[in-house]
């Protein structure tokens, strides 16, 4: 009876009230396969979406090129709805972007799902454990939403924020800081000649072994010409390397600015910010038309993409924390709903930093228990900001992971629905989940690898603290595991000191002792450390640490113990900031690992 009274007093007082089986805010990819798959269930649906597009960062952050995780076939591993997406927008991994967003109001429509564009997120309401009621600005007018179930498909998990779900901020769970990843300001370009950028990143690659490269309407490379850019603001911009993608009308979409300082947790964002960012990508594309007018000399700029691309802003404390080791070991879980396997490759957080690269990971399962906020029993989390640790999120958050998250969390409220259940309870039992995901053809197959090799290394404990907190690089090459017993690559070593000594002692002469090192190894970066090497790099930088002296390689697993022992009084954070759910292979870590003296 209250509650009915409360729901009159909301209309005469708000504005008309609306109800629904499933309320979706955020019309991002995820968003979309959400509530595609419920509405094909029978669901009625609603999606909100702040913004005037569809597609999330594809449309709004301009990202036309697909991060895949490819099978041994040259398949992507995600099936089912992102399947159907990604055969609609050509195959390839870079689309165009205004066909992306056709593909998924159709997807939408065909589905059923009612659409509400530019309407903001105002208050939610929450009795005890659910969410009763959501309120929304739409054309200057307060629309307020009820449901049994809904899913935040928003980037920043703005809507879980608002409901008070508990969340980490940005790479908090390492004990390091709450730094985000560098947001990324898309440009699009006309006037550049594809064929001329096509032969020379395919020559640079083949010729040169640069990395570089072109395939169909892809291409990624010239990181020697983002080097040497000089921003107006050098704390605030770097010019990376350039990833393109050609569009349908023959112009290119860029992403390479990377923009640091930008808070992701900002109601909106920092539209300040992003004005100043628009000024530094004309800047940028004056730069490239006269370091390489043979490939953008005639090139103008059409837009700028009207959103940051943001690789971070929350991180979800939900039912299970993935971690970065169940990541890199591929593993499977009771309540699996999607495969990921794309590598752990994370951004710079600071001007300068190398980047988070941690290896190739063994297709994992990602569990629906991620999705599920700690203290609510009717939301679920469907993005990058889901139940994912920080490091684990350098992986899990790409776009097509998410879609098949999406159709998994769609299809997740359809069966809460028709079985009476909250989603905690549906987590608890998920078998019926499972078998509906792969009725509708989701792939729900991780391929673990085999973690015993490293686990029988005496400093696989002090190995894994590191690696989930993104202080153990692992080069792509390294698949499923670790390799402890393998010699440690110089560069390797010196990225982990400055990783650390940039985030904890930014400024200090123990970090710039570190960038002298990175100067002197620059041509032996992929040569093994000698164990002379690495003290003498101790002795640089004040360490009282030795390991013994004799003319062999430092081995990863050695070096691991070494850096535990240099860096893990000043990581240890609180209790609540450890791993949650499950076994926990990375625990009982000695507080002094055997090897070396004082």
């Amino acid at each position: 009876m209250l509650r009915a009274l409360a729901w009159v007093f909301g209309v005469l007082i708000l504005g008309q009230a609306w109800a629904y089986d499933l309320v979706v805010y955020g019309a991002t990819p995820q968003g979309v396969t959400a509530a595609v798959a419920a509405a094909r269930a029978g669901l009625k649906v609603v999606v909100l979406e702040p913004s005037p597009r569809v597609g999330g960062v594809l449309t709004g952050g301009g990202l036309a090129t697909l991060d895949l995780g490819l099978s041994t076939r040259k398949k992507p591993f995600q099936r089912g709805l992102f399947a159907e997406f990604y055969r609609c927008i050509g195959g390839h991994p870079s689309f165009d972007v205004g066909r992306a967003e056709q593909v998924l109001r159709a997807m939408l429509a065909e589905a059923g799902v009612e659409l509400r564009l530019r309407a903001s997120l105002l208050r939610v309401g929450r009795e005890g454990g659910r969410i009763g009621e959501v309120t929304f600005i739409q054309d200057g007018q307060p629309l307020s939403f009820e449901a049994p179930f809904f899913i935040d498909a928003s980037d920043t998990a703005e809507l879980a924020y608002a409901a008070g779900a508990g969340f980490t901020i940005g790479r908090e769970d390492t004990g390091l800081d709450k730094a985000q990843m560098a947001a990324g300001l898309s440009f699009r370009l006309e006037g550049v000649p594809w064929w001329g950028v096509w032969l020379a990143l395919n020559y640079d690659g083949v010729v040169r072994h640069s990395g570089s490269g072109a395939w169909g309407s892809s291409a990624w490379g010239f990181g020697p010409l983002g080097f040497a850019y000089r921003p107006s603001d050098p704390e605030r911009y770097r010019l990376r390397g350039l990833n393109l993608a050609r569009q349908r009308d023959g112009s290119v979409w860029v992403n390479a600015l990377l923009v640091y300082g930008v808070d992701g947790t900002a109601p909106g964002g920092d539209r300040r910010l992003h004005r100043q960012a628009a000024g530094e990508v004309e800047r940028v594309v004056g730069y490239l038309r006269r370091a390489a007018p043979a490939l953008f000399g005639t090139a103008q700029l059409v837009e700028v993409a009207p959103e940051f691309y943001l690789r971070e802003s929350r991180h979800l404390l939900g039912l299970y924390r993935l971690r970065a080791d169940d990541v890199l070991y591929g593993r499977d879980f009771p309540d699996t709903v999607a495969v990921g396997s794309y590598p752990l490759d994370g951004q710079s957080y600071r001007r300068g930093e190398a980047l988070y690269l941690l290896g190739t990971p063994a297709p994992y399962g990602v569990p629906f228990r991620t999705m599920v906020p700690r203290g609510l029993d009717n939301l679920l989390v469907v993005s990058q900001a889901a139940s994912y640790d920080s490091v684990a999120a350098f992986s899990a958050r790409v776009v097509p992971l998410q879609m098949a998250l999406g159709e998994a969390a769609g299809t997740a409220a359809y069966l809460a629905k028709r079985q009476a259940l909250e989603f905690p309870a549906l987590a608890a039992q998920p078998e019926a989940l499972r078998e509906q995901l792969l009725r509708q053809g989701a792939n729900l197959l991780p391929e673990p690898s085999d973690p015993r090799k490293d686990m029988a290394n005496p400093a696989y404990p002090a190995a894994i603290e590191l690696y989930r907190r993104g202080l153990f690089s692992t080069p792509y090459f390294m698949v499923g595991r670790l390799y402890l017993e393998e010699p440690m690559a110089v560069g390797d070593f010196l990225i982990n000191l400055q990783h650390f000594y940039g985030a904890r002692y930014p400024g200090s002469s123990a970090l710039q002792a570190v960038q002298d090192e990175m100067w002197f190894f620059r041509g032996r970066w992929r040569q093994a450390l000698y164990r002379t090497e690495a003290n003498r790099i101790l002795e640089r930088l004040g360490m009282h640490l030795r390991l013994p002296e004799n003319n062999r390689p430092l081995r990863r697993g050695e070096a691991a113990a070494l850096l535990w022992e240099l860096f893990r009084p000043s990581l240890l954070g609180p209790d609540w900031l450890r791993p949650q759910g499950g076994e926990d292979p990375g625990t009982g870590v000695p507080s002094a690992m055997p090897g070396f003296s004082r």
